[in-house]
């Protein structure tokens, strides 16, 4: 069993806006209340890097270092 000790810390936040953002990539809508454009702008605020419509492989990769480096995974 896994427990996440603080699930707000920008590492977390990013492991679930990463998977999330792989669901609208393929072509699944958010849910009520979150949009695309909101996603992107909580990757935005995570990773420091402004993203546009439709750029999600770029925030996708940019998450996905956050990740690699909380967890000890840097490539």
């Amino acid at each position: 069993m896994t427990v996440i000790l603080n699930p707000a810390s920008d590492e977390v936040q990013a492991a679930f806006i990463k998977a999330h953002l792989k669901m609208v990539k393929v072509g699944l809508m958010p849910s009520k209340g979150m949009t695309k454009t909101n996603l992107l702008k909580k990757a935005s605020d995570i990773t420091g890097v402004k993203y546009k419509r439709g750029q999600y492989d770029e925030a996708i990769f940019d998450l996905q270092k956050i990740v690699d480096v909380a967890t000890g995974e840097e490539r």
